[in-house]
């Protein structure tokens, strides 16, 4: 039978909305099966479906396996599904959307699934998981609910979806290596999906002008965001090279603070945090670099920005005794339960629920570590849950 051809109809705002937000949620989903979860649930709720199931190939055996599938009554991971004589094989094979008003009168149809799953199949829209590399599967929903066929919005939305999955399946598969290049490539692919789900976007015409302005900044602040993860990796290769140098001349802290200060306060202004500094005018200078130094006050104080609550205070203090220095940040935030706190200095690590907040490699604290211990001292965090969190970095006069 004929292929059912689409009909034009414009793209929806939530649906448009519902892309964006999906699109961090899988970045930030490193298990495999939650993530096809996620990618389940928001293709039946996209295209008002009864059913949605995902099919990966395998590379070794070159041969469709399920993966994940909602609103069966029960589907293997060890069905197999043959690339030749098969819906699924079909739009692998090659790499376009099918949709099909009658699946059982088609000749591709695998009648294999409908054993067992012990349902039928009516109507169909399938398109395929592709990375920039080659397909890696497909995603299908079925059974349109209300008896209507599949629209080409449908299709926009469901092909949209399937680039930003294709990319998070490989991401998963990738950081269960557990290793740093691993590691780096998935918080790399994070800003790259939103950047592709942006562009695939702005190439239809639907798109009223106002959204295409949204999707346009979206694609400026990943890229900016981009540049920052850029430069952080090269630091931590650096580091973990032992190729990290350091300039050794005085340092004046006051003087570094409030340069630090001046370029956070715009920041701070937006969510009506308050900035301020508490010290002395006159202290030891230490041997250091001003440049890593500065560094590492920039991310504490974003950081308190960023985890603080609307209107809170962050103070910045400076003392000083026979023993070194003490530089301190202090924030009035949410603060951190202890489990969390003897991983914060992880790279990579993030506390559970702060994602939506954070939107930066993952390795600022480690890196300010590694800092403040090359010049001697040490960074130590405090934090009370409701009240707010304090880093201390510790280090040793000139």
């Amino acid at each position: 039978m004929q292929d059912q051809p689409f009909s034009d109809q414009t793209l929806k705002p939530t649906h448009l909305r519902r892309l964006l937000e999906i699109s961090r949620t899988l970045s930030s989903t490193l298990e495999l099966k939650p993530l096809l979860s996620q990618v389940l649930d928001v293709a039946t709720e996209l295209t008002n479906t009864e059913g949605a199931a995902i099919l990966l190939l395998d590379s070794q055996t070159n041969e469709l396996h399920f993966a994940a599938a909602t609103g069966q009554t029960h589907i293997d991971d060890d069905l197999i599904v043959p690339l030749e004589g098969s819906i699924a094989g079909w739009i692998v094979r090659n790499g376009k959307p099918l949709n099909l008003e009658d699946v059982q009168g088609d000749d591709r149809h695998y009648q294999g699934i409908d054993l067992a799953t012990q349902s039928v199949t009516r109507s169909l829209l399938g398109v395929p998981l592709l990375t920039r590399e080659k397909v890696i599967g497909a995603l299908e929903v079925i059974n349109k609910k209300k008896g209507v066929n599949y629209t080409e919005q449908d299709t926009i939305l469901l092909q949209s979806l399937a680039s930003q999955a294709a990319i998070a399946i490989e991401n998963a598969r990738l950081f269960q290596q557990s290793d740093l290049i691993a590691e780096i490539m998935h918080e790399l692919k994070t800003p790259m999906m939103a950047i592709t789900a942006s562009t695939e976007l702005l190439m239809y015409e639907q798109i009223m002008a106002e959204q295409r302005q949204e999707i346009v900044q979206i694609i400026r602040r990943e890229v900016d965001r981009l540049s920052r993860m850029t430069q952080d990796y090269l630091d931590l290769a650096r580091i973990e090279s032992g190729r990290l140098s350091l300039e050794h001349s005085p340092v004046d802290l006051p003087i570094l603070i409030r340069e630090v200060l001046h370029i956070q306060r715009p920041q701070a202004s937006k969510r009506h945090i308050t900035v301020q500094y508490v010290g002395d005018a006159a202290h030891p200078s230490i041997l250091g670099d001003s440049d890593r130094l500065k560094q590492v006050l920039l991310n504490l104080v974003s950081n308190a920005i960023k985890y603080n609550r609307e209107g809170g205070t962050i103070t910045v203090r400076l003392t000083n005794d026979k023993d070194g220095l003490c530089l301190s940040v202090q924030d009035t935030g949410d603060g951190i339960s202890p489990e969390h706190l003897e991983r914060l200095f992880d790279r990579f690590y993030r506390v559970p629920g702060s994602e939506s907040k954070s939107e930066g490699s993952g390795l600022g604290l480690s890196i300010a570590q590694r800092i403040v211990e090359a010049h001697g001292g040490k960074i130590t965090v405090t934090s009370q849950v409701g009240q707010g969190t304090t880093f201390a970095c510790w280090f040793p006069l000139s």
